[in-house]
């Protein structure tokens, strides 16, 4: 199936995808990013150790899971100092509490057990508690030191930004890969049969063709690749064929030279060593030694004849004339001939004027060699018929016979050089390039002929342009 969608138009299109792709991976990883930065600097280590960062109006969603892992626990008081809820294992029997007891909490004795934090809130009913957080000393310590929060911070924002540009790169790398993949389906692949494609041509193999599904520009290069290795494929084979004709036709000379020579040779032997010694006799053989150099002759003559014709050299005039005339006059010609062997020969020829430009001499030739395998190829009462019709652009020239016919396996070689119907090869008949040199005058007069053939007939069918 051929694409309608331009090159250009492709690439556009994929690299807004691409854009987009990374826009879209870039957004992602600036998000986790700074979810990875709020978790690791948002909070410090004993932020869910203190009260103010546990404390909840709803007393049982207290997050206390921190402080009962240091065996410490959670209670709220009312606004009396009276304790109202627990969380946690209670480790004293501490029920109520004064301000000073409150504030003993905080004094950093050795009295004192427990570390404390409390902060206020208010519920949304309206009433006010206090959060009280209270841990064994034993399990954690609090030292007095100098900070080392803010250098630890930077190292931990530089590590994070290390870590997307690494993800960001290992990320883009695979979707440069991805979309350099996808690109190269639809423009390298391509490319790469193309490349293929004229090696092979460059090497003689004219027989492959290209087939890849691609865009609008290489779809055209495809169709005129294919299109031009379908042109040479079929130059090659004409060649081919052209040579197997030559070597069939220096064959078929060779042969048709050969026999009439070798009998000439004989004869002239014969009568150079007076082995032939009855006068009669003697003339006979001369009759045929004459014979015989005639048909060498005419062989040679048509075989000079079609050269000159293949030749580009050869000097090619038409004339314009009435070929009615030139018809009539030809028919006059043949008429006593079709007469003295018992045929009917019928013509229908216009007797107005009818103009084509054409050479006389040489489609006298044309016309004459059928005429003649009509006259020496059929026997006594064959009907042969020669008809002239116009149309518009043509004239159409037809002889037609009720004679032997021509059979479809033969019909399509009638035309090659030195093929005879009988396939005989027999030295009496005729020299075989007749209808060559017919069909290749018709052809020089950018005409055309067919043959149209069976038992009991034969008809000849030629187009002239006016």
């Amino acid at each position: 199936m051929k694409s309608n969608e331009k090159l250009q138009a492709m690439l556009i299109k994929n690299y807004v995808f691409f854009s987009m792709l990374v826009g879209i991976m870039a957004i992602l990883l600036f998000v986790l990013f700074n979810f990875q930065l709020l978790k690791e600097m948002g909070e410090s280590p004993d932020s869910k150790l203190k009260a103010q960062e546990i404390v909840r109006q709803d007393f049982q969603k207290i997050p206390s899971e921190g402080v009962e892992l240091v065996q410490g626990w959670v209670e709220i008081l009312d606004d009396h100092r009276q304790i109202v809820f627990v969380k946690g294992k209670k480790l004293d029997s501490i029920t109520a509490y004064t301000e000073k007891d409150l504030n003993e909490l905080f004094y950093d004795s050795k009295q004192n057990r427990y570390h404390a934090s409390i902060t206020p809130f208010e519920t949304e009913e309206g009433r006010n508690y206090y959060c009280l957080v209270k841990i064994p000393k034993k399990n954690i310590t609090s030292d007095l030191t100098f900070s080392n929060t803010y250098n630890g911070q930077y190292n931990v924002f530089w590590l994070l930004i290390i870590q997307t540009s690494l993800l960001f790169i290992i990320l883009f790398s695979i979707n440069v890969y991805l979309y350099s993949r996808w690109t190269s389906t639809k423009i390298t692949n391509p490319l790469l049969q193309v490349a293929r494609g004229i090696k092979d041509i460059a090497d003689g193999h004219y027989r492959n063709r290209l087939n890849y599904k691609a865009n609008y520009e290489l779809q055209q290069i495809q169709a005129s690749f294919n299109n031009l290795a379908e042109r040479l494929e079929k130059a090659e084979n004409e060649k081919k064929q052209l040579e197997e004709s030559k070597q069939r036709m220096l064959v078929d000379l060779s042969h048709d030279l050969k026999t009439p020579i070798t009998s000439i040779k004989g004869y002239v032997e014969a009568l150079r060593n007076d082995l032939i010694k009855d006068e009669e006799k003697r003339k006979n053989v001369l009759n045929v030694i004459y014979t015989k150099t005639e048909l060498v002759t005419g062989l040679i003559e048509d075989l000079f004849e079609l050269t000159k014709l293949d030749s580009p050299d050869y000097p090619f005039a038409k004339e314009l004339s009435d070929i009615a005339e030139f018809i009539r006059e030809l028919a006059v010609e043949y008429y006593d001939a079709f007469e003295d062997k018992n045929f009917h020969f019928q013509f229908e020829i216009p007797s107005y004027e009818v103009k084509v430009p054409f050479n006389q001499i040489l489609l006298y030739r044309s016309l004459s060699n059928i005429l003649s395998n009509a006259l020496a190829y059929n026997p006594e009462g064959t009907t042969v018929t020669l008809k002239l019709t116009e149309d518009d652009t043509k004239v159409h020239i037809s002889i037609k016979d009720d004679g032997i016919g021509i059979s479809n396996e033969i019909k399509e070689k009638v035309f090659d050089a030195f093929f005879r119907g009988d396939q005989s090869r027999k030295s009496d008949g005729g020299t075989g390039l007749g209808l060559t040199i017919t069909k290749k005058i018709i052809e020089m007069h950018n005409g055309s002929i067919h043959l149209d053939s069976g038992n009991g007939y034969t008809h000849f069918q030629i187009a002239l342009l006016k």
